[in-house]
């Protein structure tokens, strides 16, 4: 879908036509989406857990996770790309739950006053190098081995970490009745993939084997008697097939599903052809694929996309309204939904904003739905509601002063339900106390 520019590029996988996905973007899909939610939710719902982490998806070739201590999960694109099943994923994400539950982002801030400033910034740095693609090695060097000793504790803090999660993850696994054979697949990948080795005091998680090793003992001890859901291992084939068509060379991905007649090769193939231009050819084995599966609100997203893209937004409306009413619950179809209406005429205006108002409702931190709405509101001519739009937008992003600045003018407003917000929300504890010039 469009490509918009903020602090990150937000994107939607399907057709993806003519932006460069950006190494290091963040990308939002439905479907994919949908996937990880679904294991989560299982996850946290048998642990007895009150939230489920937000999702974002990096363009990254690299085969890696992260959690926040503000109970967000990033995925790499290269993870979903390069594992073989869905087992692998739900491995992955009970041990990132495992260092959100174990609080381990908190523990890490404090036991880091034990180290030098020096290699404390060192290890921020490796980790910042490695996102990059520069990796560890990148910066050991003069003052990184320098600080080794102190460099040695942090890695040591960083193991311990490493192997509470994997133990939380495999009792949240097996609490939610799901087979735990992911854990010993990912690190047996891990192990393969892992052919240069590291210094020891500077290795930040346990050994591959180390951990094969224990999972393996978990398991003896506690014999798995769940399974991983078939439909997960469907949806997960088919959300590979919309990265690697999207993110990989076309001859690739050719090579791949050649002479593959799976519902994932068909979607893979459905985007190579829009890739190279072949717009009927994509059209026609989409439009195939809608009459197999009628009742499938990815498929209307992805012709909405296609039509949006050529510039046909009669047709993109339609599809993306049948898809929104397939999906209700998935705010990235909404959006782009409501960016299509909002495109295509003035008159679709309020319904556009009727979409994005139920984006921001369940999603309130989706900066691209408030800032759409900024541009609804002024095509409605409701001003104070435009100004107040920008304002939540701008808090998001970061920019307290324009924030501020947008909130104060709204609180002139003549509509009493918005100087009423307005002034809420300059007394949010984001804005409270700073000053517009």
């Amino acid at each position: 879908m469009k490509l918009f520019k903020l602090f990150v590029f937000f994107l939607s996988l399907n057709l993806h036509i003519s932006a460069e996905f950006k190494q290091h973007s963040i990308i939002v899909d439905a479907r994919a989406e949908k996937l990880v939610s679904s294991i989560l939710e299982r996850l946290c719902r048998s642990s007895k857990l009150l939230f489920v982490p937000k999702i974002y998806f990096v363009v990254d070739k690299s085969i890696n996770a992260f959690a926040t201590d503000e109970a967000k999960i990033f995925i790499h694109t290269g993870l979903i790309i390069k594992f073989k099943n869905v087992k692998q994923l739900a491995a992955v994400l009970a041990h990132e739950l495992g260092h959100i539950t174990g609080g381990h982002m908190h523990r890490m801030n404090h036991e880091m006053k034990g180290a030098t400033a020096a290699s404390v910034i060192g290890t921020l740095l490796g980790g910042a190098a490695a996102l990059a693609g520069g990796g560890m090695e990148a910066l050991i060097g003069g003052a990184m081995l320098g600080q080794g000793a102190a460099m040695g504790t942090f890695a040591s803090f960083s193991r311990t970490h490493e192997k509470e999660a994997d133990a939380a993850g495999f009792r949240m696994m097996q609490e939610a009745d799901l087979s735990t054979e992911g854990f010993i697949e990912t690190f047996e990948l891990f192990k393969k993939m892992n052919t240069f080795g590291e210094i020891p005091y500077l290795q930040t998680h346990p050994s591959d084997q180390d951990r094969i090793n224990a999972i393996k003992a978990y398991r003896e001890k506690t014999p798995d008697h769940g399974a991983i859901p078939p439909e997960w291992e469907q949806e997960f084939q088919m959300v590979q097939a919309i990265f690697m068509a999207n993110l990989s060379k076309p001859s690739e991905v050719e090579r791949f599903y050649y002479r593959k007649d799976t519902p994932a090769a068909k979607i893979a193939k459905v985007i190579i052809c829009a890739r190279k231009g072949q717009y009927d050819q994509a059209l026609t084995k989409l439009n195939d694929l809608i009459e197999q599966s009628p009742n499938n609100p990815y498929l209307y997203e992805m012709r909405g996309q296609f039509a949006f893209e050529s510039g046909n937004s009669a047709n993109a409306v339609r599809d993306l309204k049948k898809a929104v009413s397939l999906a209700p619950d998935a705010l990235s179809i909404r959006l782009l939904c409501a960016q299509a209406l909002f495109t295509s005429s003035s008159d679709n205006a309020q319904e556009a904003l009727d979409q994005l108002n139920r984006i921001t409702q369940d999603d309130p931190d989706n900066v691209m739905a408030w800032l759409l709405k900024v541009g609804a509101h002024r095509k409605l001519n409701q001003a104070g509601q435009a100004d107040l739009a920008q304002a939540e937008a701008a808090m998001r992003m970061g920019d307290a002063r324009l924030a501020v600045s947008r909130a104060k003018r709204a609180q002139k407003s003549t509509n009493p339900k918005v100087k009423e917000q307005a002034t809420m929300l300059l007394d949010d504890n984001r804005l409270s106390g700073k000053e517009d010039d």
